[in-house]
């Protein structure tokens, strides 16, 4: 049976070697690093860097003991990632190399090892951005970083052994279910499968199979359709997943390899009206994500790579994310298939053909993603193009046919931002930037398709309306609204079948983008995966618990005038109500019309009945003086005639002076020399208070403090948290213009990844803290000078195996 083996910790770093065979005999002549792996060939500062810091060739090298006992078999070594491209040589020989940043590459090195010694494993990275490795030649708006940025492994098996495993499922709307199975092996020479289906993915504890089967071996490949009954669909609620074992016996009846894959029951397809999941209709709600991180980049470990989906899925509320613009790590895919997050995932490239070995590299990388993903149940469909390229005729129809051949159970789309391009995929998927807050918020499909075609928005917004978390609030909330605006139509047009916003969160870019300092401010959250305002209006649409983001400060002095302008609750109550100083002023309804299921809700009147109750005003001069209050906001005491005249006759109505109007504007509306008021709004659903926000005046600052998680589990890799900081206020509410500087000082094996100064960016910020190498107990001690000090208590666990 197969053994995995670990070779993630220590390895020697050499940076910005030149020529690698020149140096290969001398190397303890040289400074080295002692690095694991995920690992960044240069940690970059938060912003304004110059991108070609990093790109150099540099050298990885790791000993290897490699024990007589697996003389007679396949030993293969594995890369789950390495940008941009890398040359591996075993005991100084070059074995094999890749021409792919995001995707796997491997080769059996059984010939080229040592058994019962010392092997050195050295791997030649070049981190520059090379023309006929996609997504580079043209200008790119990410970046790839460098380094060996996921797992390295060795795979042992016996001579004999399976290659992989794809398995589809077919009429799952029936109760007996077809689970077709295809199966490649190393070589034909006989013997049998055996197939088992199990309930649940623990494969360390897996039970009484469900379902299995026999079938001699008569070719190396071998497909067999088998008929399940019994099993439960995958879909977004209930993500149920099933174990795949397959057993290779050989003609004496030994069983000589095994496999397990994660497997999920369902049917997904686009149609010209909509996706159906199991024959449900389903609206998409998405995200783009990027694999990006401050100061690391690319390098992060599993547990990084599962909090992204669990942050878009259970914060966020999305039920798709597009992998832009790449495939992405297997444990966020993995992830995905747990809690129910569909997927689109693409092959690597941003705008830009190449010349033909680019091509070539785009078709290789093709099928290693189709290869490597397609038993994942979440992924519903390919992007075969290359993002927002010009159309090709023969090189999209072959990366159609590619899809098809490896995959026949999944449909293809090809991102383009341009109307009327030429349709190869199965999807029309269309990149739609027309909304610039003042006209309409999506394209007609018809204007947009050369035929009826499944339709599915891939990205919107975006550098349209860049925003900062330390934008102001009008700003802020625009982008907010923008979203809504966008996903509002989606919804309500049903030749559409979802949208997917540009992004989850920012990130840092080249030169040629961003806001100048390396950074792309697209994402509804900032680097760090903090919110801003825009988060709401995906987090609204849950209905797994109340939401409510009031989208205001109520700080009438951070607004033009003194004009607090159009304040939204981004909620899925039913209705919010709002108090002034604990005194009931209105209740907010939906508007419906916007198409979102939980519609922003616009709180324009911020006086409400308080004119009657407090004033004494009868019904209509309460409504008359709102209009005269409005208009004041705007003119000052400039009124136009016709509001002049109606203040006129409240004041002789009320027997009022004109400093009682002054006053009265300055309590209802400005507020300038009082207490500022504090203002409660309530969340309803059913009639009932679910949640509540409280805004007003701020007389004390706090630190904040949220861990993803306290316990950090060495296993394949080091493991990290993440650890959320903000400034509140007594409310809760975040104070988005403090700059406060953080200090941290870690006690135990941890170290902080990035500069442990730092200060809070719209009121907030992270740092990721990594596990060393030791298990035990460890602190991080988060230091503010106005804010105080707190301490995050931290358990190390070591789990590693070395054969896992």
């Amino acid at each position: 049976m197969r053994e995995r083996m670990s070779l993630n910790d220590e390895w020697s770093f050499y940076p910005d070697i030149s020529d690698y065979l020149s140096i290969k005999n001398r190397l303890n002549e040289l400074e080295k690093e002692i690095v694991d792996i995920p690992h960044t060939v240069k940690m970059l500062p938060y912003n304004y860097f110059n991108e070609e810091e990093y790109q150099f060739k540099s050298l990885y090298r790791k000993e290897v003991f490699i024990d007589e006992r697996h003389i007679d078999q396949a030993i293969f070594l594995q890369f789950e990632g390495v940008a941009n491209m890398a040359i591996v040589y075993v005991n100084g020989v070059e074995s094999f190399y890749s021409e792919s940043p995001f995707l796997p590459f491997c080769k059996e090195i059984s010939k080229e090892l040592r058994f019962g010694q010392m092997n050195t494993i050295d791997v030649v990275v070049d981190s520059r951005e090379i023309e006929w490795i996609p997504p580079f030649g043209g200008v790119v708006d990410f970046l790839t970083y460098g380094g060996i940025y996921r797992e390295v492994s060795l795979s042992i098996r016996s001579r004999y052994f399976i290659q992989n495993i794809f398995a589809f499922s077919s009429d799952v709307l029936k109760e007996e279910k077809s689970l077709t199975v295809q199966t490649v092996l190393s070589a034909d020479h006989g013997g049998s499968i055996i197939y088992k289906l199990y309930e649940g993915t623990d494969w360390d504890n897996l039970e009484k199979p469900m379902f299995s089967s026999i079938r001699n071996v008569e070719d190396k490949r071998i497909r067999n359709t088998l008929k399940v009954s019994g099993v439960k669909l995958w879909d977004i609620y209930t993500p149920n997943l099933y174990t795949l074992e397959v057993v290779l016996v050989d003609r004496k009846g030994n069983a000589v390899d095994r496999k397990l894959e994660t497997i999920g029951f369902r049917e997904a397809k686009f149609t010209v009206d909509g996706f159906y999941l199991n024959g449900n209709k389903i609206k998409l709600v998405g995200l783009n994500r990027h694999q990006c991180y401050p100061y690391a980049g690319y390098a992060m470990p599993k547990s990084m790579q599962i909090l992204d989906a669990d942050i878009l899925k259970n914060e966020l509320g999305v039920n798709i994310v597009r992998t832009s613009h790449y495939p992405q790590s297997k444990h966020f895919l993995r992830r995905c298939d747990e809690i129910g997050l569909l997927v689109f995932e693409e092959i690597p490239g941003w705008q830009h053909i190449g010349d033909e070995h680019f091509k070539e590299n785009s078709k290789d990388n093709l099928k290693k993603m189709l290869k490597r993903d397609r038993n994942h149940p979440s992924i519903v469909i390919w992007g075969v193009r290359i993002n927002e390229s010009q159309d090709d005729h023969v090189f999209y129809t072959e990366m159609n046919k590619i899809s098809h051949i490896y995959d026949e159970s999944r449909q293809t789309g090809g991102v383009r931002n341009f109307a009327g391009s030429e349709f190869l995929e199965d999807v029309y998927t269309y990149n739609d930037f027309i909304h610039k807050g003042d006209n309409e918020a999506l394209s007609l499909s018809s204007h947009i398709l050369t035929r009826k075609a499944p339709y599915l928005v891939t990205e919107f917004n975006g550098h349209m309306f860049p925003t900062k978390s330390t934008d102001p609030e009008s700003r802020r909330t625009e982008h907010a609204m923008r979203h809504a605006r966008v996903l509002g139509h989606m919804m309500k047009d049903s030749k559409i079948s979802g949208a997917i916003g540009w992004c989850m969160a920012d990130y840092n870019t080249h030169g040629d983008f961003g806001s100048g300092d390396r950074i792309c401010y697209h994402g509804v959250l900032d680097m760090f995966r903090q919110r801003k305002p825009a988060s709401y209006v995906y987090s609204s649409q849950k209905e797994d618990e109340p939401v409510l983001h009031v989208s205001s400060a109520m700080n009438i002095g951070d607004h033009s005038g003194g004009n607090l302008g159009k304040i939204f609750a981004f909620t899925n109550c039913d209705y919010v109500e709002v108090y002034k100083d604990d005194k009931f002023v209105r209740r907010f309804m939906k508007d419906m019309k916007q198409g979102l299921k939980h519609p922003p809700i616009a709180l324009h009147d911020l006086i409400g009945d308080l004119l009657i109750t407090e004033e004494g005003f009868s019904k209509t001069d309460s409504r008359k003086t709102k209009t005269v209050i409005r208009s004041a906001s705007e003119y000052g005491l400039n009124l136009p005639l016709a509001h002049k005249i109606t203040m006129g006759i409240i004041l002789m109505k009320y027997k009022m002076k004109m400093s009682d109007a002054i006053a009265l504007f300055s309590r209802y509306y400005a507020g300038w020399g009082e207490d500022q008021s504090v203002y409660t709004f309530k969340g309803y659903s059913k009639d009932k208070e679910v949640i509540s926000v409280t805004r007003g005046g701020s007389r004390r600052k706090v630190l904040s403090i949220l861990p993803s998680k306290t316990q950090l589990d060495i296993e394949e890799t080091y493991d990290v948290a993440m650890v959320s900081i903000h400034a509140r206020d007594e409310h809760g509410q975040v104070l988005v213009y403090s700059n406060e500087v953080i200090h941290l000082v870690v006690e135990g094996d941890v170290s902080i990844i990035g500069p442990e100064v730092f200060p809070l960016r719209g009121g907030q910020s992270a740092f990721y803290v990594r596990s060393g190498r030791t298990a035990g107990e460890a602190k991080v001690r988060i230091i503010s000078e106005t804010m105080g000090e707190q301490e995050i208590a931290l358990d190390i666990r070591d789990k590693r195996c070395p054969r896992l």
